[in-house]
């Protein structure tokens, strides 16, 4: 059975909307896993009882953990062969082989159902006819999406790394008129075994691969601004496609709620271009 570029479109938002899901949950169980070391620091040495139990509670949560990283990263994979397959069918309409679509529905995690209830028919808004220039067209909008949701991405990871900043001076001159309680002490070792939390997640590693994945994916459309120029040249554009789908599969998902947050004005300002860049065409 033939996949559609509308099918297509339904099995990449609901792939999409999974692994955001699997995301969610593996975030929140890192944090879970560092609450056990954080517990510990405030048991007395003799409770060995307690501090075995939390000691099996963090081995339990890491195993779920694990679990659960592996299923993001299913579906993750997944949402983006149905994206770039989605991109190749809707921009060229060159059928795929049935070899291609046998390999594709055997890589998806959602149902037919789930998909179907996610298609839409203007996910790219293009009415260009087949060819590289209706290819570049849905990439540049998908660059335009992807390009602003990963510099967000990036705001919010620095904006998590400056609140575990404050709260560490916060800790830091709050505390020094009392150094010398015992109080001090065991703030100290909790936040840092919050901070196991911190470096665990990667937060500083998260804002650099949304920062820089950002900026790769605006030089994808600065390229692309320049293919339209010279009448979008094939190999130009296929380029631009490779090294688009490199730069977005490397870079983390975007932060969930991100894109439900932004994604209406996103939407404005792609309509916006698309209107004055036609008016500039036809204007001599």
């Amino acid at each position: 059975m033939a996949l559609t570029t509308k099918e297509l479109v339904g099995y990449l938002r609901a792939e999409f909307a999974k692994a955001n899901r699997w995301r969610m949950g593996s975030f929140f169980l890192q944090f879970l896993v560092s609450l056990p070391a954080a517990v510990s620091v405030l048991v007395p040495d003799q409770n060995k009882v307690i501090l075995y139990w939390l000691a099996i509670t963090s081995i339990v949560l890491l195993a779920i953990w694990w679990g659960l990283n592996r299923s993001y990263s299913r579906c993750r994979s997944a949402a983006h062969a149905a994206r770039r397959a989605a991109l190749l069918l809707g921009g060229l309409n060159t059928p795929l082989s049935a070899t291609e679509i046998q390999s594709l529905r055997e890589r998806f995690t959602v149902n037919q159902s789930e998909a179907r209830r996610l298609e839409k028919s203007d996910y790219y808004s293009t009415q260009l006819s087949p060819g590289p220039a209706r290819l570049a067209e849905m990439l540049e909008e998908s660059a335009l999406y992807s390009e602003n949701l990963q510099r967000i991405s990036a705001n919010v990871m620095l904006l998590i790394l400056g609140i575990f900043l404050l709260c560490f001076l916060a800790i830091g001159f709050g505390m020094t008129p009392h150094v010398e309680r015992e109080t001090f002490y065991t703030v100290v070792r909790v936040f840092m075994a919050i901070l196991v939390f911190v470096m665990s997640a990667d937060l500083l590693g998260a804002y650099y691969s949304h920062h820089s994945a950002s900026k790769e994916i605006r030089e994808v459309r600065k390229r692309l601004t320049n293919a339209d120029r010279a009448g979008y040249p094939v190999a130009d554009v296929l380029l631009a496609f490779s090294d688009y789908n490199a730069a977005v599969e490397c870079a983390p998902e975007s932060v969930p709620f991100v894109y439900q947050c932004y994604a209406k004005d996103l939407e404005l300002r792609w309509n916006t271009y698309q209107a004055d860049r036609a008016n500039a065409r036809v204007t001599p």
